[in-house]
């Protein structure tokens, strides 16, 4: 299994050169479904900057797919075997997180559509689970949580449009949170 750690060992062993080409590689680099990285995050990224941009895209075992076929193109099989040896590389892709299954827009998307149905079924205590994960996954921080005298629905409305506010990734999370915690719910808004 791939860590993220054996990852950025592999990035180790390639010259600046090869860094460079990998990264004009992988931002035309669609795997199962994800589209690329944004070039605008891969111009400034270092080698562990770039291992977490791509273990957020595509979870560690797409990354570690994906790190594979860039060193095919590199011609540095001998990269490609470290993966394979370790078992780090998937023999076929693994399915995409139900969040990010088309472009990275549709979570937010997704999340604007069943934002009335969301407010008016989630359960206060559902509610302070999702807020607990955003806070732990640094979606929204400290001063976000602070809500006053809120209602739920006016409490969970909030919640909802800052994380829309925030983008695909935030919103992905969201949905990811949703569907751990609450199940049925996310089942009834056709979130998985």
């Amino acid at each position: 299994m791939a860590d993220e750690e054996k990852l950025a060992d592999i990035l180790d062993e390639i010259s600046d050169e090869e860094f460079t080409t990998f990264k004009w590689h992988l931002k035309k680099e669609t795997w199962n479904g994800i589209d690329p990285i944004k070039p605008t995050k891969l111009q400034r990224a270092e080698r562990l900057e770039l291992v977490d941009l791509m273990v957020q895209k595509y979870q560690l075992d797409g990354a570690a797919t994906v790190m594979a076929n860039m060193m095919k193109k590199l011609s540095r099989n001998d990269l490609v075997k470290m993966l394979t040896d370790t078992g780090s590389v998937a023999k076929a892709p693994a399915p995409a997180p139900a969040a990010s299954s088309a472009s990275p827009g549709d979570s937010v998307n997704k999340l604007t559509s069943v934002r009335g149905q969301l407010v008016s079924k989630i359960s206060a205590a559902v509610l302070q689970q999702l807020l607990d994960t955003m806070l732990e996954k640094r979606i929204l921080n400290d001063s976000e949580m602070e809500f006053g005298n809120l209602n739920k629905s006016d409490k969970a409305r909030q919640v909802v449009d800052m994380v829309r506010n925030k983008g695909p990734r935030a919103s992905s999370a969201l949905i990811a949170a949703l569907c751990e915690v609450d199940p049925c719910l996310a089942e009834e808004l056709k979130l998985q």
